[in-house]
């Protein structure tokens, strides 16, 4: 077999790198997995792509299963050790008009946060990725900051940057309520016997007796419920 000094084999990846035009050193980052653990690399400036410039471990590096970039930085994992190029995420000049979907996900089924360049308001689930159930309140959840996953969770997530514009009138005996920032809240109307939802408004799921009810004096909405609903007096 035909054996080479490691250095020879460096070699072409060094001279490939010396005929290449400079790189600043915040675009180069080296990131290994101690005794085949899990670890994160943040970046000074964020992550908007990133890719293997030299496997320095004998553990093969794998895009997607052994090492892989968020918006914050990169991973490896299964004792990858490697010298990764990564381009800098740029973030927009102001927040988007409207609403945004921000992709956060747990690896590992670790807690992570993904960070968005705007305060936000609220968020929604839009399209859930794992299998593993993303349940609001109990493996995700958002901050004004960012969107935090665990426990498996991967979904897209609507943020909302600014509250919406109220629903036009509505018909005699309606009540609307709204649950602003996913908190509790209570709309009086007077003694009644109860309610019927008549029209969801939110993205949130509005769920009798989970996000939203009734007490002989209103209704109240929770989750980030927010819907019309009929008031039958007593």
């Amino acid at each position: 077999m035909n054996f080479r000094p490691r250095w020879m084999a460096a070699a072409p990846i060094a001279i490939a790198m010396l005929a290449a035009p400079a790189v600043s050193s915040a675009d180069v980052l080296e990131c290994y997995s101690r005794d085949y653990q899990y670890n994160f690399c943040a970046t000074p400036s964020g992550v908007s792509d990133a890719r293997l410039v030299e496997q320095r471990s004998r553990a093969a590096c794998v895009e997607g299963r052994s090492w892989g970039h968020d918006r914050r930085g990169i991973w490896v994992s299964q004792g990858c050790q490697g010298l990764f190029d990564y381009t800098t995420h740029r973030p927009p000049p102001g927040p988007p008009a409207g609403g945004s979907i921000v992709s956060c996900e747990s690896r590992d089924y670790r807690q992570e946060f993904c960070y968005t360049d705007f305060s936000i308001v609220g968020a929604a689930m839009v399209r859930q990725k794992s299998r593993t159930p993303c349940i609001q309140g109990q493996n995700w959840g958002w901050r004004p900051n960012g969107i935090w996953v665990s426990g498996g969770c991967d979904a897209d997530f609507e943020v909302r940057t600014s509250y919406r514009p109220g629903p036009g009138p509505v018909g005699p005996g309606h009540v609307v309520c709204e649950s602003r920032e996913y908190a509790y809240n209570f709309c009086a109307t007077g003694r009644m016997r109860d309610a019927q939802l008549v029209r969801q408004i939110s993205q949130s799921p509005c769920i009798p007796g989970r996000t939203w009810g009734t007490t002989r004096d209103g209704i109240w909405v929770d989750g980030g419920c927010e819907a019309e609903f009929r008031v039958i007096p007593r």
